[in-house]
């Protein structure tokens, strides 16, 4: 069996402060404060805001029973991992933002730290609903195929015992 390698320690030449020191820290610097909180978020959510527009465009969520042996599987299969996701990572921020005014509006005393963290908690969402989606994805696409690989070869294996049984039987 192939083993897959999720990640591994990246190689690198030696230490040398001048060489390595400032584009260390520069690049710390953006990640930590830049990337991440800022770019990463807002490039999760315009990907899912871009499906969604794309599903619209090609009609692509529908229930057609044409397709395939099982087409009310297929539907809800594309519809959940497909649509319910985007739908998530694309209005929690409207939603976010309607929910933050009015908790302002009823809580006159809320301070402005408070507010502001509601957002940025709405607004790391995005970051939430996609590694859901992915974990979605990996459970999907490795661990349920994996199972029914499993159970094919066992019904392969009993098959196989079956007809040798019957070659067996022939012979005495």
């Amino acid at each position: 069996m192939e083993e897959t390698i999720l990640t591994a320690e990246q190689k690198t030449e030696k230490f040398s402060f001048s060489q390595h020191f400032v584009k260390a820290f520069i690049g710390v610097l953006y990640y930590l404060i830049v990337y991440i909180p800022f770019i990463m978020p807002f490039s999760i959510w315009g990907k899912a805001t871009a499906r969604l527009s794309h599903v619209w465009e090609s009609k692509s969520i529908e229930y057609n029973e044409d397709n395939g042996t099982y087409p009310l599987h297929s539907f809800y299969l594309k519809y959940v991992v497909n649509f319910v996701f985007d739908a998530f990572m694309f209005l929690i921020w409207p939603i976010g933002l309607i929910l933050t005014i009015k908790s302002r509006i009823d809580n006159e005393s809320m301070e402005i730290v408070d507010m502001l963290m509601m957002l940025f908690t709405f607004y790391f969402y995005v970051v939430l609903i996609r590694v859901s989606k992915e974990v979605v994805f990996f459970i999907l696409n490795n661990l349920v195929s994996w199972f029914l690989n499993v159970i094919k070869n066992i019904g392969q294996l009993i098959k196989n015992a079956w007809l040798l049984n019957i070659v067996i039987k022939r012979k005495d």
